[in-house]
């Protein structure tokens, strides 16, 4: 049974995809298009260490989300949500950056399992993913599932049980062929259509990549390492600590 903070974060993800005007039950076309544009809020894909996958970071109204640009475009997908989740659920000011550990489902942080079941509720909605999944699923049904709704195979299974659409046994048989590489083989025969996110298209080695409002600020030429903490406090008219503090949150 969902504890109190899944029904929290699910309940705000409904409540987002209404106010963002999506289909009940249908997949999220383009998170990224959605988040700068619709949402309005910055974001920045970059190479953060290697078990970073992603940050919230708030200050007043203002607000910049981070993801590790470096990994697959389903997880940066389930990265993104993740952080939209902190911030529709209103978390506080003071989150601690998203390791993939925090997206294992073995968070005991209220903000961590809301973020999550947001991120879950938000890319595969309940409804949906009911309506598309048959009883006795097999794993061509899971990756047709992952398909069509931009998320990795893994995600697909896990949301799956966390729907309990599936027996404990058919659980565990298709985890064994996800982790087993079976997965792969199923992939390659069915040739599912690639999912259209700008996230699909990001080019790894142009990172970092900056959403339009960010492009050409001085903020942009910190990230890039083409000005100094101290010429950035200056321009900023601020105490360069202040700058350096946030910077050592995440190191580019």
């Amino acid at each position: 049974m969902a504890g109190k903070d899944t029904n929290i974060g699910a309940k705000r993800a409904r409540e987002a995809r209404a106010a963002f005007g999506l289909e009940p039950g249908a997949p999220v076309a383009c998170l990224l298009t959605l988040v700068e544009e619709t949402l309005a809020t910055p974001v920045v894909l970059a190479a953060l260490p290697e078990d970073v996958a992603g940050a919230c970071w708030r200050k007043d109204e203002r607000t910049l989300i981070w993801v590790n640009g470096t990994q697959p475009a389903v997880r940066c997908r389930f990265t993104l949500a993740h952080e939209l989740g902190h911030l529709r659920c209103g978390h506080d000011h003071d989150l601690p950056v998203d390791t993939f550990q925090t997206f294992s489902g073995e968070q005991t942080d209220s903000r961590e399992v809301q973020a999550n079941a947001f991120a879950a509720e938000f890319l595969m909605p309940a409804d949906g993913v009911r309506e598309r999944a048959p009883e006795k699923a097999t794993l061509e049904d899971v990756v047709l599932l992952a398909a069509a709704f931009g998320t990795s195979t893994i995600a697909a299974l896990y949301r799956l049980n966390t729907l309990e659409v599936l027996g404990g046994a058919r659980y565990r048989r298709l985890k064994g062929e996800i982790q087993d590489g079976t997965v792969n083989e199923v992939w390659e025969q069915l040739a599912p259509e690639p999912f259209a996110d700008a996230l699909a298209d990001l080019d790894p080695t142009a990172l970092p990549r900056f959403s339009p409002q960010l492009r050409g600020t001085a903020f942009a030429a910190l990230v890039r390492r083409e000005a100094s903490i101290v010429a950035v406090a200056g321009a900023a008219g601020c105490d360069p600590r202040s700058i350096a503090g946030g910077a050592e949150v995440i190191s580019v």
